[in-house]
C-alpha cells in the first residue's frame, strides 16, 4: 500500500501535534515542580528534624497529584509517538512485518485533511462565467 500525499501530510501533522503536546507537558511539569519547591520553602512550620515531606500540606498534596498526572500524560504521548513511528498513517509496518492498523492520531489528521479538500462532485459542470467568456472582468463588476 503506497503512501499518498495525504498520508504523508497527515503523518507530519500528527508528528507536529505530538511534539507540541510533549512541549506543553514539559512546561507544565516544570511549573508544577517550581510551585512545589516554592511551597516547601515558604511553609511556616518545619517538620521534625528539618525533614520536609512532599505531601504534608493540602497544597503540596495537590501539586504532587498534578505532577503524577503530568508524568502519566508524558508517558502516554511517548507511547503514541512510538506507535506513530512504527505504523504511520497507512498502517504498513516499516520493518517488513505484517500490516497493522494505522496510528489513531494519523488517522484523525488524515480525515481532517480529506475534509479540507474540495469536492470533485459537480466540479465539471459548465459555469456561467466560463460560457460567456467574460473572465475576471465579470467578477470585478463590469467593464469588459
Amino acid at each position: 500500500m503506497a503512501k499518498t500525499s495525504i498520508d504523508i501530510q497527515a503523518e507530519k501533522d500528527a508528528q507536529a501535534n505530538l511534539k507540541e503536546a510533549r512541549l506543553k507537558q514539559s512546561i507544565k511539569k516544570h511549573n508544577i515542580r517550581a510551585a512545589l519547591k516554592n511551597e516547601r520553602k515558604n511553609r511556616p512550620d518545619k517538620s521534625l528534624f528539618g525533614i520536609d515531606y512532599k505531601g504534608s500540606t493540602e497544597k503540596s498534596k495537590s501539586l504532587v497529584k498534578e505532577l503524577r498526572k503530568s508524568k502519566k500524560s508524558k508517558k502516554f504521548i511517548s507511547k503514541t509517538q512510538d506507535i506513530l513511528d512504527e505504523r504511520g498513517a497507512t498502517g504498513v509496518k516499516r520493518k517488513f512485518l505484517p500490516d497493522k492498523s494505522p496510528s489513531l492520531v494519523a488517522t484523525v489528521q488524515k480525515k481532517k485533511l480529506e475534509q479540507k479538500l474540495p469536492s470533485t462532485e459537480g466540479s465539471f459542470r459548465g459555469g456561467g462565467r466560463a460560457i460567456r467568456g467574460l473572465g475576471k472582468a465579470f467578477m470585478k463588476g463590469g467593464k469588459v
